[in-house]
This record gives structure tokens, sequence and C-alpha cells, in this order.
């Protein structure tokens, strides 16, 4: 007859292992794990990693959910500071760029404007060759018409100069000049920054008067005079090289 001996108690299944860590086992199963774990201390060793790993991540999320997080290396935080200070390079070099343009529009003067200040410094230079006293605003030193271009080949002698407004924040230089019949011409010399090069001359009509103009160098230049005044053109011609 032979000796039945007790079944011997299987080793734990993973799923067991896990379950006892974490403390979801039933009580009755419990013990029973309890009492095979004392006999058997390869397993005890393992029940107790599964149980310090669950520690473990639980208290890493914990400490994520309630805590900052660590601050970043050295070399990330330098790259972060890298790509700020590129970011902020860029905005105000842009900022810098809107800048010089609205500054460039704001001194740009459109044709209409030149010629419309030209016509009136032509007829105050008429004006002012009738009355006694002059002009007010004008100079006529030797040393502020030494800036003048020289047009005494074709009988214009500079005799004023003056600053004139041509627009909110623009202005350009005014040159007056007399034939050798006294007949008047004024020369006005503004910025052209914006303007297409134009070195031939182009002339109109405006009543009794003609306005001659070119753009040369970064300037734009307006000669004005009436009509008939003799050398007008000429002088054009001397200035443009034609």
């Amino acid at each position: 007859m032979s000796i039945t001996r007790p079944p011997t108690e299987p080793r734990l299944s993973e799923s067991d292992v896990q379950a006892f860590a974490d403390g979801m086992l039933d009580p009755k199963r419990a013990a029973s794990v309890e009492m095979y774990l004392r006999s058997r201390p390869d397993e005890a060793d393992r029940v107790a990693f599964y149980g310090r790993l669950n520690w473990q991540m639980q208290n890493a999320f914990h400490e994520a959910d309630n805590e900052e997080a660590p601050p970043a290396p050295a070399s990330v935080r330098v790259r972060r500071m890298s790509r700020r200070g590129l970011r902020a390079l860029f905005i105000a070099t842009v900022a810098a760029l809107a800048v010089a343009a609205a500054a460039i529009f704001a001194f740009d003067i459109s044709d209409s404007a030149l010629d419309n200040a030209s016509m009136m410094a032509l007829e105050q230079a008429v004006a002012a060759q009738e009355m006694a006293s002059g002009a007010v605003g004008y100079e006529s030193s030797m040393k502020v018409l030494a800036g003048a271009p020289d047009l005494s080949q074709v009988g214009f002698h500079p005799v004023a100069r003056r600053e004139m407004s041509v627009g909110p924040f623009a202005s350009a230089t005014e040159f007056v000049y007399r034939n050798r019949g006294g007949e008047a011409a004024v020369l006005l010399v503004a910025p052209g920054l914006l303007a297409q090069p134009q070195p031939q001359w182009k002339a109109h009509r405006v009543g009794e008067s003609r306005l001659l103009a070119w753009t040369a160098g970064g300037k734009r230049y307006v000669l004005a005079g009436r009509a008939k005044t003799r050398g007008l053109m000429l002088a054009a011609d001397l200035m443009t090289g034609s």
C-alpha cells in the first residue's frame, strides 16, 4: 500500500506576487502566502523586491504631482537661454527695420509736393525781386552761396539760399539764381532715397512757368523759372551733362 504525501505548495505566480505586494489578496490567501514565504526565502526576496519597486513608483508619482520639477541640466538651460536670446534679437531686428523703413517713407517726398514747393519758391523769388527789402528767410553771404551749383557758364549766378520745408519731416535746399537780365530761377535739391534714377531732365509747364526735374546721386532736383526765362534749359543741361 502506497503512502499518500500531502501536496506540495505550488510556486507563487507573478500575479500572486504582485497582488500580495500590493495588498490585493484576500485575507485567507494572503495568510497562506505568508506561511509559504516563511519556508521559501528565495520567494520572500522576490516579493520584497516587488514591494520596494511599488513603493518607489508610488513615491515618484506623488512627488511629480506635489512638487516642482527638478531644475534642468546646465546644458539644457544654456540652450533655452540661447533660443530666448535669438528670439529677442530677431524681434529687435525686425522692430529696427520697421522703424528704419518708416523713417525712410516719412522723409520721402512726393513729386507733387516737390513741384508745389518749387512753384512756391519761384513765386517768392519773383516777388522778392520786386521788393526793396527782399524776402525773409534767405541768406546771401558768400560762405552760404559757396555750395550752390555753378551755373555761371549759362549766365546764372546764385543770390540767395534757404532751407524749405516740403513735408512734415522733409526739407529741401533752395538756391535762388538770377541771369544777366535779372530774371529769377530757383533750384530745389531734396533727398531722393526711394526715387528711381533719372539723369535726363524732364520738363512740364505750370501756367507761365516751367519745371525741369531729374534725379541723380540719391538726390532730386527741380529747376523752376518762367517759361521765357533765358538760359533755363541750358542750366538744366549743364547740371545733367546733357
